[in-house]
């Protein structure tokens, strides 16, 4: 699924989650909880939807598939993995936005997860790069479009693309980096959708 559809599947079953805000939140909380975290990723996403609904349900089902997607992204480590944001023919200034959104949502997915403290991953974890990524992170969610005097945008585009490629390998070093501590977190039975 590509930004357009994680939206509109979302508007569907009546929720006003952002698509790139709620990619973000499931790659922080597949880092800390890995398999397990899919009812929990799914109850917020899906928060103040009417649980009967038809739309709801194939919402769930296709969210389902984009956890799946991701993790199995996230346990290859290669570069297939791509943060969820709207394609290159939208403003710069509507990505920068969803680049920006997408940020909030990995720390809060982080946050929800347990994270411990920057300095307490880097001293007791041996997770430096996460609570670096972390402080990374926070800056780019305050992320937004200037215009400068670059007339045809190419200097903007390319730190943009550069953002972007900077966030492919942090979240996938982020991962590898927090496995033993997921391991220690994650649950024998991971919870599984209904």
């Amino acid at each position: 699924m590509d930004y357009d559809q994680v939206a509109a599947c979302l508007a569907r079953a009546g929720t006003q989650a952002d698509a790139a805000e709620l990619h973000g939140s499931l790659c922080g909380r597949l880092c800390l909880r890995g398999e397990s975290s899919l009812g929990e990723w799914l109850a917020e996403a899906l928060s103040g939807c009417d649980a009967s609904s038809p739309a709801r349900i194939e919402a769930a089902r296709e969210l389902a598939a984009l956890h799946a997607r991701v993790l199995t992204e996230f346990e290859a480590g290669d570069m297939t993995f791509e943060p969820l944001l709207p394609a290159d023919h939208e403003a710069l200034a509507v990505r920068a936005q969803a680049l920006a959104l997408w940020a909030t949502g990995f720390l809060h997915g982080l946050a929800s997860s347990g994270v411990p403290e920057p300095q307490v991953l880097d001293k007791d974890h041996s997770a430096p790069h996460v609570a670096e990524f972390m402080g990374d992170l926070t800056e780019i969610s305050r992320a937004a479009f200037e215009p400068e005097d670059d007339e045809d945008g190419e200097v903007a585009e390319a730190a943009f693309a550069e953002l972007v490629e900077f966030l492919k390998v942090g979240v996938l070093m982020a991962y590898e980096e927090l496995a033993a501590l997921r391991s220690s977190t994650v649950p024998v039975q991971p919870s599984r959708l209904s």
